[in-house]
C-alpha cells in the first residue's frame, strides 16, 4: 500500500489546515524561538582562489585549439 495517495493527503490535511488556523488564535501557546547558534565567518581565502582561478585559465589557454578549423565541426 502507498503513502503518497490523494486520500491519505486529504486526511491528514484536514488535520494540518485546522491546526496552522487555531495557531494563530489569541488563545494560542506561544512557543518560543529557538536560540540561534552565533555566526561564525568562513575562513578567508581569496589568494587560493585566485591562484587556482589562474592557474585554470592558464590550462584553458594551453588546451585551446590553435588553428580556427580545429574547433569547427566536419561538414
Amino acid at each position: 500500500m502507498s503513502m503518497d495517495n490523494p486520500q491519505l493527503g486529504l486526511l491528514l490535511g484536514v488535520a494540518a489546515a485546522r491546526h496552522e488556523a487555531e495557531s494563530s488564535r489569541p488563545w494560542a501557546p506561544e512557543v518560543p524561538e529557538p536560540d540561534r547558534a552565533p555566526h561564525t565567518p568562513r575562513a578567508r581565502v581569496p589568494r587560493t582562489r585566485r591562484t587556482l582561478a589562474g592557474a585554470l585559465h592558464q590550462l584553458a589557454d594551453a588546451i585551446t585549439p590553435t588553428s580556427p578549423c580545429d574547433g569547427q565541426p566536419a561538414r
